[in-house]
């Protein structure tokens, strides 16, 4: 049920996934094309025992057993890493430091192994690759001055890079596009999330507590507007609960709750999804029939009055309740304000009350 409800926001919300993800996509090709590329060069180098230095087995053993120690050869790649060794190097090679901003080295020590990966990375392929190079021949020249025991030596010299390792538009893009569909489906969610409750509320805002109902404020607004619409074929009806008038200030909140929620499901049972009920007063619902000429509402609001005809079980004294409604019923005429509409009901539901069958019909060529 939940998949389902998830899966339905994220239907409704399906032009803000689409919209992130193509901003991303574009985003990232636009960023890809005004990136100067950069190019990675890699070298590696390995630390073993010196075979001048170490004679006998015994300090072959204990060369490899301090070599075991990690401390010694992140020394090493600290070495590679030393803005000294670097800038000998530079001045070796006649670059000037600030030719070299561009360019970044960092030097690793491969997890359980004793080979250190230094890398340089920079926009001239070429460049980089002299620099891993020079940078890594220049740190074995220094660290054989400080430890004998060991030998730094260059297992993998570095290649010049053909291709850039960044920007690289088809991966760019496609890690954008998967971002972007993740981040649009996030915000599609938060946003029905959300906008739920803000709509629900409002809706609250327009409903009566006691009985569902539109409010009177509500159903006056829903009725300007079909007046000064373009719909002009259409009903407003009136509901008196003639029955209820000697029992409504007398019957517990409760009680009288469930009566006129009772009667608004009546009303929206007997009616079209389009059609509006309202509470007018203590004892009168209004009606809109939208798109329904004087007969037909006629016929519409016999069957209403036939079902609330049906006597109500009241709770605390068990006895029947007869609501006897009394339905005045008002047809549209052209011109007609909603001022003017209530005034026409007024008038058809005080017809209804002198009326055998508690109806009345106010047709839109009817004189008053």
């Amino acid at each position: 049920m939940e998949t389902k409800l998830y899966f339905r926001m994220l239907q409704r919300g399906w032009w803000i996934i689409l919209s992130t993800a193509l901003v991303a996509v574009t985003a990232a090709l636009i960023t890809s094309y005004f990136t100067i590329p950069l190019y990675r060069a890699t070298t590696r180098f390995i630390l073993s025992p010196s075979a001048a230095f170490v004679s006998g087995g015994n300090n072959v053993l204990t060369s490899l057993a301090t070599l075991d120690k990690r401390s010694i050869i992140t020394t090493y790649a600290e070495v590679l890493n030393s803005p000294r060794i670097q800038r000998e190097t530079f001045n070796l090679l006649q670059y000037d430091q600030s030719d070299l901003k561009d360019y970044s080295f960092n030097a690793i020590v491969l997890p359980d192994t004793n080979i250190i990966e230094f890398v340089v990375e920079g926009p001239d392929p070429e460049i980089a690759a002299l620099l891993a190079n020079s940078i890594g021949q220049r740190a074995v020249e220094y660290v054989q001055t400080l430890y004998q025991v060991y030998d730094l030596s260059q297992l993998d010299p570095a290649m010049t890079p053909t291709s850039p390792t960044s920007p690289q538009p088809v991966r760019d893009s496609g890690v954008a596009l998967v971002v972007g569909l993740a981040i649009g489906v996030m915000l599609a969610l938060v946003r029905d999330l959300l906008q739920t409750p803000i709509v629900n509320f409002m809706k609250q805002r327009e409903l009566d507590e006691v009985s569902l109902a539109l409010n009177r404020a509500a159903f006056d607004q829903k009725l300007s507007e079909a007046a000064f619409g373009s719909v002009s074929d259409f009903s407003l009806c009136m509901v008196h609960l003639e029955g209820l008038g000697d029992f409504i200030h007398d019957l517990p909140q409760t009680t009288l709750q469930t009566i006129l929620r009772h009667v608004n499901q009546i009303l929206k049972n007997q009616l079209r999804g389009n059609d509006l009920v309202g509470r007018w007063s203590e004892l009168d619902f209004a009606v809109l029939l939208s798109e329904t000429r004087g007969d037909a509402a006629m016929y519409t609001m016999g069957r209403v009055r036939t079902a609330l005809s049906v006597p109500i079980k009241v709770d605390i004294s068990g006895e029947d309740l007869y609501l006897n409604p009394l339905i005045g019923i008002a047809e549209y005429r052209v011109g007609d304000t909603s001022e003017s509409l209530v005034k026409n009901l007024q008038w058809a539901l005080e017809m209804a009350k002198n009326n055998s069958n508690g109806t009345h019909l106010l047709r839109a060529t009817e004189p008053i």
